[in-house]
């Protein structure tokens, strides 16, 4: 039997690489939108795509340190009917916005009887219907729909108050309550009232009371320490 023939065997590797590839291609890749849902649930409860129909990260990721319900993504506290109106515009995936919620809070605890105050959660469906009707976008406050005021400055020189944005980025504490106090003249001939309650403390989501100190344990003393030991043999200590 001949030797064979050299082209064919050629030809036949190259068959197999092409086979091979092929099969390759066809096979699904282990990224993430491949993984298995091994929990028994729809996609919608087991994690996969739109299963946040609430908001990133989940229907509530970012829990505010303030007592109010959240529903589809808005808290609402305060009259309904108040003509001085608060809002707080926040992802819900994060952390960013709690300090201006917290700030608003406050306000709000300072001037119950006399505003509304809303919490939107804009990653959800209808916060972000909410913010977009209100014309508004990305983090920030809002006072009677309005984002800019122009209030009195240092020297009783005006200038333009923007709260397009969270607390400390582009306006103060200070600013913010001159321009509520725009409107709180318009609605009730009166600024607001700035004695806002104390700001709460890092850590003092445990009711703020401190943790007891153990008792000391009771029983018999506990003997001395020895200190007249035996000398070791042997060699020297």
């Amino acid at each position: 039997m001949g030797r064979p023939n050299k082209r064919l065997q050629i030809l036949g590797v190259v068959a197999v690489l092409g086979l091979v590839v092929a099969v390759c291609l066809l096979v699904p890749g282990s990224g993430e939108d491949e993984k298995p849902n091994l929990t028994g649930k729809p996609p919608a409860e087991a994690g996969g795509k739109g299963a946040t129909p609430d908001g990133a990260g989940g229907p509530q990721a970012m829990k505010l340190d303030i007592p109010v319900e959240i529903k589809d993504g808005i808290g609402r506290l305060g009259r309904d009917d108040s003509p001085v109106k608060i809002e707080v515009f926040y992802p819900g995936h994060s952390g960013c916005g709690s300090e201006t919620a917290d700030f608003a809070y406050r306000v709000y605890q300072a001037n119950k009887d006399k505003l509304r105050l809303v919490l939107v959660n804009f990653e959800t469906p209808t916060g972000a219907k909410y913010q977009g009707d209100a014309g508004l976008h990305c983090s920030g406050i809002a006072i009677n729909g309005k984002q800019e005021y122009e209030v009195s400055g240092k020297n009783d020189e005006g200038e333009t108050v923007q709260l397009a944005s969270n607390l400390g980025d582009r306006w103060t504490e200070d600013q913010f309550l001159k321009a509520l106090d725009v409107a709180f003249e318009k609605a009730y001939g009166k600024p607001a009232n700035h004695k806002l309650p104390p700001p709460k403390k890092p850590g003092a989501g445990n009711a703020g009371k401190a943790t007891p100190r153990s008792a000391p344990l009771k029983g018999p003393p506990l003997p001395p320490p020895a200190t007249d030991a035996p000398p070791i043999k042997g060699g020297k200590v």
